[in-house]
């Protein structure tokens, strides 16, 4: 009986990981100031409550601040990286991509983000400052 109740509460576990997970990347986050020579960027993360057929979850980005700081993107999230069409303040269209390079809980995202022709534009790490 015990071995089957320690083996019951394993795959609870497991099924609890991904919700976990998933609010472990929800909040604001801040890049570093004059990183890429510009003033420091905010950016929030947040679930839209749904779960496509093909991914985790569907998130938002929107980055906030001066210059190419400004834009916002609607992603597919798959083992916690996320590919997302994004569209800038000035009505640029483009492509970004979030990864978690320390795993979810780590606090620190790497956002790359790409012209529609794949060309890559810049890379930014951001740090999380607030859990929302």
């Amino acid at each position: 009986m015990k071995k089957f109740s320690s083996m019951l509460l394993a795959v609870g576990f497991c099924a609890a990981l991904p919700v976990s997970a998933q609010t472990m990347i929800e909040g604001v986050y801040l890049s570093s100031s004059g990183e890429n020579g510009r003033g420091g960027c905010t950016m929030e993360v947040k679930s839209m409550g749904k779960s496509p057929k093909y991914g985790d979850n569907l998130y938002a980005l929107i980055s906030t601040g001066e210059g190419a700081c400004e834009w916002t993107a609607v992603g597919l999230a798959k083992n916690y990286g996320i590919s997302a069409g994004m569209v800038s303040s000035g009505g640029m269209s483009g492509y970004v991509s979030a990864k978690w390079p320390f795993g979810p809980g780590s606090g620190r995202v790497e956002i790359a983000s790409f012209e529609i022709d794949g060309k890559l534009l810049n890379t930014v790490m951001f740090s999380k400052v607030d859990a929302k």
